[in-house]
């Protein structure tokens, strides 16, 4: 063990290689082979030890991916701009700073005159101070000095920051939607994540999860009907400040993000032109696809230029000599094979974001589409649904309930969860609000009746307490009927010709000491001669109608 302990002094000492070979010298190779388990043992362990502080640097930055990672509540529009463009845009900027300073970026042919120090000098210098284009066929001589600054090459040098900033703007929309939306009471990121759970591949779990973000979703609705019920305004003086507080707020912050994300793609096209200083196209990368299926290479366009000038001044024993050299851009190469690529795929970005935005404003603005929506998914359902007889209750469901932000949300988890999902969360928002609508209607219109009862909003999320609110609702109607039947039997004692006109409905009577009432022949629907269980209007209310489906 000597020996190991000589090799831990030696690797502290950073001198390991060379002290080697003395220990075996001075020891003998034989007696040091035979510690040699040990003390292979001792140097692992050791460089294991120094490795640690390199891997939690590469941790390190790794987990910064997360920030240029995908996030759920997007559509695939989104994906493009926030995740493909941007990692796109990086990957780029890797690849041409890996040119640029791990080798050579520029090239000159300086006179035989110059040393090595002297060349090395003239490719910094003509790096660092541009260059510009004349074509091979034209006198250099001849050139002024401003025709010379203006078509000067001061673009190459930056295109890797260019590149970082340009991926910079495209997330930025992202951050906007993720900081906006994130102050709702709709936590969008959550419900997508949890309707797209792995697990809900279990019948048990997919059925917690969807009782989840129908409570979820039903108490962040109600909190916005409370607001505008009441007429509850928090910021008085700059009302902009309370579209937070409507039901309407996800969905405009998203079709900002729309916009963001349009005007974006734009002013980077715009920008594009102005960095390449391309002044011969206006549409450069139109231009250049034309060039290139012409057959006009870089030569006569002047586009990327792969050879380039450059002049700079040599002070020589008090004199100033002045030296034009030629240069080799081999970085432009990429440079415009990039920039094509990119301007199409910035001009198929703004296509498809323009549609992606008269979508969005489309289903914010017109009834039509959200309508059609939610019939869909309801006849697909195992609720027996008939869109014709159920359009006014469909209406209803999105005009009084939903909103605009409770279908934004449906519709994002349908994009991410499925149809199947989707159908199972509508049909349960749906059982939802016909179980609170007619405690809606009661709080809405006699809001100090207190003898129909007051329902908690939250227990309606299964078959049997629906049918529960169903038989109270039954109930009530019926007494309702019973006072009906009152009013009309002391009419009758005050007209008898009434009595004679109503002698067709079997009732009778029935005097005692009580005040008069009708008692019905063991038949309900006789208080109600003009419904029937086949007219239309049978069942007036909501929770009746969900009933009849339940059934």
């Amino acid at each position: 063990m000597n020996i190991c302990s000589s090799f831990l002094n030696i690797i502290k000492s950073q001198h390991l290689l060379a002290l080697l070979g003395i220990y075996a010298t001075d020891t003998g190779s034989h007696k040091l082979s035979s510690y040699t388990v040990e003390c292979r043992f001792v140097f692992d362990r050791y460089f294991r030890q120094r490795r640690k502080p390199r891997k939690m640097v590469l941790t390190a930055v790794l987990s910064m991916i997360r920030y240029i990672g995908d996030i759920d509540d997007w559509d695939f529009v989104d994906r493009l701009h926030s995740y493909f463009t941007t990692n796109i845009l990086i990957a780029f900027s890797i690849l041409v700073s890996f040119k640029q300073f791990s080798g050579k970026p520029v090239e000159c042919l300086v006179p035989d005159i110059f040393s090595g120090s002297w060349e090395q000098y003239a490719e910094n210098y003509c790096w660092a101070q541009n260059t510009y284009y004349i074509p091979i066929r034209e006198v250099v001589a001849g050139v002024p000095t401003t025709e010379k600054k203006q078509r000067r090459i001061s673009y190459y040098q930056w295109v890797p920051f260019f590149l970082l900033v340009e991926a910079a703007c495209f997330r930025l929309p992202s951050l906007v939607w993720k900081y906006m939306a994130g102050h709702s009471g709709i936590k969008l990121h959550e419900i997508v994540k949890l309707s797209s759970d792995p697990n809900n591949i279990k019948p048990e779990i997919k059925k917690a999860n969807i009782k989840s973000l129908t409570l979820h979703l039903h108490g962040a609705l109600r909190f916005h009907r409370r607001l505008r019920k009441k007429q509850i305004h928090p910021h008085r003086y700059l009302k902009v400040f309370n579209i937070p507080y409507t039901a309407s707020f996800v969905t405009y912050t998203y079709v900002l993000t729309k916009l963001l994300y349009l005007a974006n793609a734009c002013v980077q096209l715009l920008i594009m032109n102005k960095f390449l200083e391309t002044d011969r196209y206006n549409w450069y990368g139109l231009g250049a696809a034309l060039d290139l299926l012409n057959g006009t290479t870089w030569e006569q366009s002047g586009m990327f230029p792969r050879v380039s000038l450059c002049d700079f001044d040599v002070r020589v024993m008090g004199n100033i000599q002045e030296h034009t050299i030629q240069c080799v851009l081999v970085i432009n190469i990429f440079n415009e094979k990039i920039f094509i690529f990119l301007w199409f795929w910035y001009l198929a970005l703004i296509i498809f974001t323009a549609g992606s935005l008269m979508f969005w404003i489309a289903v914010c603005l017109v009834p039509y589409p959200n309508r059609n929506f939610v019939i869909r998914h309801l006849e697909m359902s195992d609720l027996p649904f008939g869109a014709q007889e159920s359009e006014e209750d469909v209406k209803r469901f999105i005009n009084m309930y939903l909103k605009n932000d409770g279908m934004f949300v449906v519709r994002m988890i349908t994009l991410h969860s499925g149809v199947i999902f989707g159908n199972e969360l509508i049909f349960a928002l749906w059982k939802s609000y016909f179980g609170i609508e007619p405690q809606m209607r009661r709080c809405s219109s006699f809001p100090a009746n207190k003898q129909l009862g007051d329902l908690d909003l939250t227990q309606f999320d299964n078959d049997s307490n629906l049918k529960l609110l169903q038989k109270k609702t039954v109930e009530k109607k019926s007494d309702r009927n019973a006072m009906v039947t009152v009013l009309d039997a002391t009419e009758s004692e005050r007209n008898p010709l009434l009595l004679t006109q109503k002698s067709t409905a079997p009732t009778q009577i029935i005097t005692n000491s009580s005040p008069k009432r009708l008692v019905n022949n063991e038949n309900p629907m006789i208080q109600r001669p003009a419904l029937s269980s086949h007219s239309p209007s049978a069942f007036n209310s909501p929770t009746e109608k969900a009933a009849k489906f339940m059934i």
